[in-house]
């Protein structure tokens, strides 16, 4: 079921309704709108069926755009590694190495998504799921899109994803409740998520963890991979008969689990929520080397889409967590970059705007000594002219400073490269379209990059409409979202190329202002494609 905006952001917990299953409903939604939020497939393809193109990788290899394909340049992407995207109702694998592309397969009336590229490119692992969001199946495939199989045993309900030393992927799976009689008088089973599974690329499957599927046990929130990929930590919250949050690290090789946060009914954390606050809940962000396991405080369990979210770190087990910053939190937007030689880049909310994606947000720096994180230079300034764009709901409700002062610009996406030396970011003209930005809107982006010993800031020349920066492994060359399509810009300079379009379907993108694609301006392209660089 995809909802509109104004029915997704919050979940209320109203006498009669089923806490718990309004807790599950509000967390399914979050992840399948991802899954989901391209109209159906313009092609049918059955289980098995794959359709492969192959070229030699010379001048002049393109593959043309059709009803049931994508436009495709081979030869552009010569050498680049592996490239995974959604297109067409599809998933797709461009080989750079040996220019070929591949249609993978998709069981009948299911869309893909999700696609992910373990460590070592060696394996791909998406999504597949049915169009009323009643089930999802994990796939794993040869880095080339070669031999795609289903993996059983699991109903896997989000990818927490590759380890990052070894090719193993960890999944979170759901299973139903027994049968049970709920505060309301109705009966029924809920879906709960209650496994995290170790599932190895020939499609073996380890559950490191199974709690118990009843309605007043926990279940799992979310999980993050140590640095190491040695254990995983796993975020749980139970409802009944007093909300309880509890963060535990388990290790892989079956040691017991060691506790690092607790959180109890009307517990405050000190600089993250306040006393008798609903009951925070924590939703992983991530473990990182140096800094430990981050996470958001969410109110209540549910405040899954607003912004301004505390986002915290604990250190070691048992420390008091720390603020780092305030972001959105709803995982559609890309709201930080994870530390790079010790270094942390995040998205802040600067201003409490709701969950506008398009005012109040800049790119900070933070180290883990700091207690404090410091903005870009110019991180919220536009220069030049200030374009405009269609206003829905009356403009002079919104107070916008004039280009070329603080304010008039938010600064998103940051992407550190291999090295930890530069990072690129994208900025554009803050506007009062805040609930969903016409596309001139993201056509307006730029794409920067800002060099850590020089403390300068670059700009990326014909880079316009740049979203979601993703780096090369030596570092030389990016590659980015504009325009519903795929881009390839070398560092050294030269124009961009063109490698694919389009991601989502044409006429959702034209129509972004007044369809389901943006969510307050956050629009999930990391959900469509993955990049495996050489």
């Amino acid at each position: 079921m995809l909802l509109g905006h104004d029915q997704e952001p919050e979940v209320r917990l109203v006498g009669g309704d089923d806490p718990e299953a309004l807790i599950r409903e509000a967390r399914r939604r979050a992840r399948m709108r991802r899954a989901r939020l391209f109209v159906p497939g313009m092609l049918t393809i059955g289980l098995g069926l794959v359709i492969y193109f192959a070229g030699s990788g010379g001048a002049g290899v393109v593959v043309s755009g059709t009803a049931n394909r994508p436009f495709v340049n081979v030869s552009a992407f010569a050498h680049e590694g592996e490239l995974a995207f959604v297109s067409r109702g599809s998933l797709w694998v461009l080989n750079g190495g040996h220019g070929t592309l591949r249609r993978l397969p998709v069981p009948a009336g299911d869309t893909p998504s999700s696609p992910s590229f373990s460590r070592d490119g060696r394996w791909l692992a998406y999504l597949t799921a049915s169009q009323n969001g009643s089930s999802s199946e994990m796939w794993v495939a040869h880095g080339d899109g070669s031999a795609p199989r289903m993996v059983g045993r699991l109903a896997v309900d989000e990818l927490v994803g590759w380890s990052p030393t070894a090719d193993v992927l960890a999944v979170i799976s759901a299973t139903q409740t027994s049968p049970m009689r709920f505060p309301n008088g109705t009966s029924g089973t809920l879906e709960r998520d209650t496994i995290v599974g170790l599932v190895a690329p020939t499609g073996g499957v380890r559950r490191l963890l199974t709690l118990p599927a009843t309605l007043s046990g926990p279940r799992i929130y979310d999980a993050v991979w140590a640095p190491a990929g040695n254990s995983i930590a796993v975020a749980t919250y139970e409802g009944f008969p007093s909300p309880l949050t509890t963060i535990r690290a388990y290790p892989l090789d079956g040691d017991p689990p060691t506790t690092w946060l607790v959180i109890r009914a009307r517990q405050g954390l000190a600089g993250v929520c306040r006393a008798a606050c609903g009951g925070v809940s924590a939703d992983l962000a991530g473990w990182w080397s140096g800094w430990g396991i981050a996470f958001w405080a969410l109110p209540g369990a549910l405040a899954q889409t607003v912004d301004a979210t505390a986002l915290a770190v604990l250190a070691s087990p048992g420390t008091t967590p720390r603020l780092i910053g305030r972001t959105l939190a709803n995982g559609r937007s890309e709201e930080f970059a994870a530390p790079s030689a010790g270094t942390l880049a995040l998205v802040e909310s600067t201003e409490p705007t709701g969950r506008e994606y398009t005012a109040g947000k800049a790119v900070e720096i933070c180290t883990p000594a700091s207690r404090s994180c410091a903005q870009l230079p110019g991180a919220t300034t536009w220069s030049g002219a200030a374009p405009r764009f269609p206003c829905s709901s009356p403009c002079s409700q919104f107070h916008l400073p004039p280009a070329g002062s603080a304010g008039s610009a938010v600064s998103l996406d940051p992407a550190w490269s291999p090295s930890g030396a530069e990072l690129a970011y994208v900025k554009a003209p803050a506007t009062p379209t805040a609930e969903n930005p016409a596309s001139s809107w993201y056509q307006a982006h730029e794409l920067l990059v800002w060099n850590t010993r020089t403390d300068t800031t670059s700009r990326i020349a014909n880079s316009a409409g740049a979203i979601v920066p993703a780096w090369s492994r030596d570092g030389r060359e990016l590659l980015y979202v504009s325009n519903d399509g795929l881009w390839l810009t070398r560092l050294s300079g030269g124009q961009p190329i063109e490698i694919e379009h389009p991601l989502f379907p044409e006429q959702q993108w034209r129509q972004v202002a007044t369809n389901d694609l943006s969510f307050y301006g956050q629009i999930p392209w990391n959900a469509q494609f993955s990049w495996s660089s050489p």
